[in-house]
């Protein structure tokens, strides 16, 4: 294998890439960059797509979502008042009322699950 000698005598310097002259560290720093910004492209896409999704579906499953979340979310807080009602009736004695008011909690309790459970499809 023969070489062709330098043309005026000087060494001919070949361009480094920027892969050679780079360390580990910035190596790795810079995937680690190029994997937040994919996966912060992938989650915008993923969000235009679900908002995408809900613009398209009809009126009238837009308007059942919106109210079993908020029966759900009503029934979650009347349990909640009835928990807590009962728990002072139970402190102050009232012991029949305190577990019909626990009863009632939990019905309610149960009537959110149940409604979150079989508004999804």
């Amino acid at each position: 294998m023969t070489t062709m000698p330098p043309r005026s005598g000087e060494s001919q310097e070949f361009p480094v890439p920027s892969l050679l002259s780079s360390t580990v560290d910035d190596l790795l720093a810079q995937i680690e960059h190029e994997a937040k910004c994919r996966r912060r492209e992938a989650r915008a896409l993923r969000r235009r797509i679900r908002r995408q999704r809900r613009q398209a579906q009809p009126l009238h499953l837009r308007i059942v979502r919106t109210v079993s979340v908020t029966v759900s979310a009503g029934l979650v807080l009347i349990g909640l008042v009835a928990f807590v009602a009962s728990g002072v009736l139970f402190l102050n004695g009232d012991k029949d009322t305190a577990k019909a008011l626990l009863g009632l909690a939990s019905a309610a309790w149960g009537g959110a699950a149940a409604v979150a459970f079989f508004s999804r499809r």
